[in-house]
């Protein structure tokens, strides 16, 4: 169960935090808008964990801070506490906004050992560059290589820039370099189709989704003995389901992760939905 939770955790940190614009292709938010959101992650009938995001947009950029952590049960066998703050800028093209970030600040608490990261995106040359405490302990963990860290986005912004496609294509697809300044990695989405989504919580979504599957090819920073880690993951193994929740604001609603356990689900929490403008 312990791994379990670990993974959930993990997963919900990458996609639980994640919103894209609700206005046309072609812009961000109005300036001065701000959008709360919180997902509840659940093993069986168990909440194991939740996340919580505050994004705010002005007119050609934007800022998010994000928490997650584990609770209940789950807390005492895996006690974790994330939190993440990104700065990024809005860089409107004739098809789709294009998200870039700007800096990104990650930290961390797991088994009493504090863990943080930065990293900075110059501009304009694509410069990147990263601090770490503790650095990484290389006969735990695979080396990070400047190959792939160049040309890569945080995790954040890659998936503001999915969504983006989202919006305007109605289907997943595509694959993005990501670095968080600990591990690099290929994020990959995969179209589904749509599915209808019955609200099996009380504050749960219900309704229309586009169902995009989720997989992920490490290239650095990822353990060396990992036993979650697939040669062959297939592209139903992590789930994401998308839905316009309002018009034009499209934000993921649920995430299935296939476990030998189990699923764990995590759920955005309807009522914790708060869009301000102005």
């Amino acid at each position: 169960m312990k791994t379990q939770i670990k993974h959930a955790i993990a997963v919900v940190y990458l996609f639980a935090l994640f919103v894209v614009s609700a206005t046309a292709p072609s812009t961000a938010f109005a300036s001065g808008t701000s959008l709360k959101l919180r997902y509840d992650v659940h093993w069986g009938n168990v909440k194991v964990a939740e996340a919580e995001a505050r994004w705010r947009f002005n007119d050609d950029s934007f800022v998010m801070m994000g928490t997650s952590q584990t609770i209940g049960i789950s807390n005492v066998l895996q006690g974790f506490k994330g939190s993440a703050r990104l700065q990024g800028r809005v860089q409107n093209t004739l098809i789709l906004p294009e998200f870039l970030p700007q800096k990104l600040s990650i930290g961390s608490v797991y088994k009493g050992k504090d863990r943080t990261a930065t990293v900075v995106w110059s501009d304009p040359a694509p410069v990147i560059n990263s601090t770490r405490e503790p650095e990484l302990d290389l006969n735990k963990v695979y080396p990070l290589k400047r190959a792939f860290i160049k040309g890569s986005v945080d995790p954040f912004t890659a998936m503001l820039n999915a969504l983006a496609t989202i919006k305007e294509t109605r289907s997943c697809g595509g694959t993005h370099r990501i670095y968080d300044g600990l591990r690099t990695a290929e994020l990959t989405l995969h179209d589904l189709g749509k599915a209808v989504l019955a609200s099996d919580r009380p504050t749960a979504y219900g309704g229309r989704t586009i169902k995009c599957g989720f997989t992920s090819k490490p290239t650095g920073g990822h353990r060396r003995d990992s036993r979650w880690r697939k040669k062959d993951p297939k592209i139903d193994d992590v789930v994401i389901f998308v839905a316009e929740i309002e018009p034009g604001l499209f934000i993921p609603v649920r995430i299935e992760i296939k476990a030998f356990l189990g699923k764990i689900i995590s759920r955005l929490d309807m009522q914790s939905v708060s869009l301000n403008t102005g």
